[in-house]
């Protein structure tokens, strides 16, 4: 009576060219009932596996009719005539099955073999190079995270993923029938179809930008809106001097103006009258302009008159940048950015009517209302004074101005 013995039994996985599936390797040897080795020739063998070790029906069952034996020994390749896809039942390489071998005429040689753990990498590539396995995959972590396919945990250290290519490394992600590519290719990264969202923003490391087709886009760098306090800025009593004076912080307390501002506690004595100023340090922020966009707030009765040869008031607000403290115009130091009268006649009875009064509350007064305003200086310095004054004469509660949410942009 002739028997078989597996003597070494390991599984290859490959594509076979002709029915796209996984093949299994297998190699065993053939003897018969005194030990001896059949004599050589091809021989019928009858493959079966089991999901039982003993008993049960075969879920996948493959005959090959000339197996060539020489010394006992065979090898061969399951899956070529019957695929492994047909068996009865999916392969579930989380648990064990048996592998069956019959000579044709002979009863099954027992006991059946136990495909080994070197078989359950057929898990990793599975049809059609396919996952079959269920739940989560962990690389690096024994329980991985059941809400993840995918779990990679190094304990120390950088996780890393290698994306690879000759000349394009690329990601791609599909949701229904919805796509989009993330690209790297000629030293640049590309994203195709794609919103890009930050729930948390966008944090730019020193010296980086954003550009729209190679230009560089204005980046905001600082804001004060004064929820807090006065944010820095301080009172000299001319924008040529470095002689303090006083602020305040109020809130004009209008339906659209919530907020809070500043402004001087008095307005010109002489030709001196109070600036608001702060400087701003923009070393290692790699910059050739600068914008500053502010609201300036107009506050009672400003004058304004069209006809200035009449000797009647005109009154202006006024912004300004400078590279010193002490502001010289004849050291082109200080330069005017944006100024603004603070009324125009043609809305004088919409002011009176608008039913603001001054900051006291004593009387109605006109005028009341704030322009956004923006000026751009193109310089490389790195500590940047900004101004904000007005040539008002009167007591601060018969005008005055003020500013707010200022932000400072560069690029």
């Amino acid at each position: 009576m002739n028997r078989t013995g597996l003597f070494c039994l390991f599984f290859l996985f490959a594509f076979s060219p002709l029915w796209s599936q996984v093949n299994l390797s297998i190699q065993g040897s053939i003897q018969n009932s005194s030990g001896a080795a059949i004599p050589d020739g091809q021989y019928e063998l009858i493959f079966n596996i089991y999901d039982v070790a003993t008993g049960g029906q075969p879920i996948w069952t493959e005959i090959q009719p000339k197996v060539e034996i020489i010394g006992g020994l065979y090898s061969s390749i399951l899956g070529l005539i019957t695929p492994l896809s047909e068996s009865k039942s999916a392969f579930n390489f989380t648990k064990t099955y048996y592998l069956g071998v019959t000579m044709k005429g002979k009863t099954e040689v027992k006991p059946r073999a136990p495909l080994t753990p070197a078989a359950y990498s057929l898990s990793v590539s599975g049809k059609s190079n396919v996952l079959p396995s269920q739940g989560s995959v962990g690389i690096g972590i024994k329980n991985p995270d059941a809400k993840n396919q995918l779990h990679i945990q190094k304990s120390n250290g950088t996780s890393r993923i290698l994306v690879e290519g000759r000349d394009t490394a690329r990601l791609k992600f599909k949701a229904d029938t919805d796509s989009a590519t993330i690209s790297f290719y000629g030293g640049n990264v590309h994203i195709s179809n794609y919103e890009i969202i930050f729930d948390e923003g966008i944090k730019l490391s020193s010296g980086k930008t954003v550009s729209y087709s190679g230009v560089s886009d204005w980046r905001l760098i600082d804001y004060d809106d004064f929820t807090t306090g006065n944010d820095d800025w301080t009172v000299v009593t001319a924008w040529n001097s470095t002689n303090s004076g006083t602020l305040e912080r109020l809130s004009p307390g209008t339906p659209f103006s919530k907020g809070f501002f500043i402004r001087p506690t008095t307005n010109a004595s002489s030709s001196a009258a109070p600036v608001l100023r702060k400087q701003f340090n923009l070393t290692n922020i790699p910059h050739t302009s600068v914008k500053v966009v502010f609201t300036y707030h107009f506050f009672d009765s400003w004058d304004y008159s069209l006809s200035i040869s009449s000797g009647s008031r005109h009154e202006i607000g006024y912004a300004a940048f400078s590279n010193g403290a002490s502001a010289t115009e004849t050291g082109g130091q200080f330069q005017i950015g944006w100024r603004t009268a603070g009324a125009t006649t043609a809305f004088d009875d919409f002011f009176s009517k608008a039913g603001y009064t001054d900051l006291t509350g004593s009387s109605t007064k006109w005028a009341d209302h704030n322009v956004r305003g923006s000026m751009v200086a193109e310089t490389t310095d790195n500590l940047i004074w900004i101004y904000f004054g007005s040539n008002l004469d009167s007591a601060i509660s018969d005008e005055s101005f003020g500013i707010s949410n200022i932000e400072i942009w560069v690029k």
